[in-house]
């Protein structure tokens, strides 16, 4: 049966009236979201980010979030380190309450905007860095473009900086074509608001955090810069590696690697057996490279900080009492 011209026209401007109600409705709930932060709002550059430090002392403990994540994955281990030193928390450009760069960052760019971050807020070191997965990385690019400001690492479940070099290099187009189609086209859905619609936050740990932190952190998932900012950080991961792979030798300092031998929950595709045997063998690696206390944690998945805060919580303690000890 012949399509009618009338019945296309209407089906289009169905379609049509549809996105651009659903636009209008994502653009609504993403200003819904901007509730005042429980920290301050600092300009770095041609943006502001969001630093959340509570406690006194030092060293200071800076936590660092994993890809699409930011400062709220840390609402189970913050407080209580807190009791003991200044802990600080942030957000990268584009995720929660920070605002956007007018550039997408670079893993050397990010780090370099927290150092700015804490700079600018009068946030004094030394320094015990903290980094989940991404952040991992980056707090590793710190201390070794900054080894002066850095007296301890806690890697949690840490990106290892030949962790796609040492991939095979067919599974490893295949899974990075897999997850820049996933990422950018989440980033480009996410303004008519499908992302929305279809409940696919930008974050997969929301109900593991605090029930008083998961309203706001779904609203902040749900926002389309956060989307935009998870795409721009996964573009940016092979330079990062590179830069970490070139860069100076970490210092040395205390260090401590927590990594799991589950990957669930991980990013899609790395629940493959080798793919999992294949970030074990990396978190070996960078307990060797880094020459720190390695920490396997066996029936949880990627994000300890929030299924297992109290063994977290009591490396970085380990970590902070050793730093503490270094002469200044």
């Amino acid at each position: 049966m012949p399509i009618r011209f009338p019945h296309v026209v209407a089906v289009t401007v169905t379609l049509a009236v549809g996105l651009a109600a659903s636009s209008v409705a994502q653009a609504w709930y993403s200003a819904q979201a901007q509730v005042p932060p429980p920290g301050k709002m600092i300009q770095v550059g041609d943006h502001r980010l969001h630093l959340n430090c509570q406690g006194s002392g030092a060293p200071v403990i800076v936590l660092e979030s994993g890809l699409s994540g930011w400062s709220q994955d840390w609402s189970k281990v913050q407080p209580e380190l807190a009791k003991q030193t200044t802990v600080c928390s942030y957000d990268r450009a584009g995720y929660a309450w920070s605002e956007e760069a007018r550039t997408p960052r670079s893993g050397v760019e990010s780090m370099e905007d927290l150092r700015t971050l804490l700079h600018n807020a009068g946030v004094q070191g030394p320094l015990v860095l903290v980094g989940h997965s991404w952040g991992g990385l980056l707090v590793q690019l710190y201390a070794q473009h900054h080894p002066d400001e850095v007296r301890g690492l806690v890697l949690v479940d840490a990106l290892q900086h030949d962790m796609y070099r040492s991939m095979d290099p067919d599974l490893r187009a295949s899974y990075q074509r897999h997850m820049a189609l996933l990422t950018g086209s989440a980033a480009w859905l996410a303004p008519l608001g499908l992302p929305r619609l279809t409940n696919q936050p930008a974050s997969v740990v929301l109900n593991k955090l605090p029930p008083q932190e998961q309203a706001q952190a779904r609203a902040f998932a749900l926002q389309s810069k956060n989307y935009r900012a998870l795409y721009h950080e996964y573009c940016s991961i092979d330079a990062a590696l590179e830069a970490a792979r070139d860069g100076a030798p970490l210092p040395q300092i205390p260090v401590a690697v927590l990594s799991t031998n589950d990957l669930s929950e991980f990013p899609p595709g790395w629940e493959q057996e080798s793919l999992r045997k294949h970030w074990i063998d990396g978190q070996r690696r960078l307990a060797r490279q880094t020459g720190g206390r390695h920490i396997v944690v066996d029936g949880v998945g990627h994000y300890l900080q929030l299924e297992r805060p109290a063994l977290v919580i009591g490396a970085v303690r380990e970590v902070w009492q050793q730093a503490a000890q270094l002469p200044r």
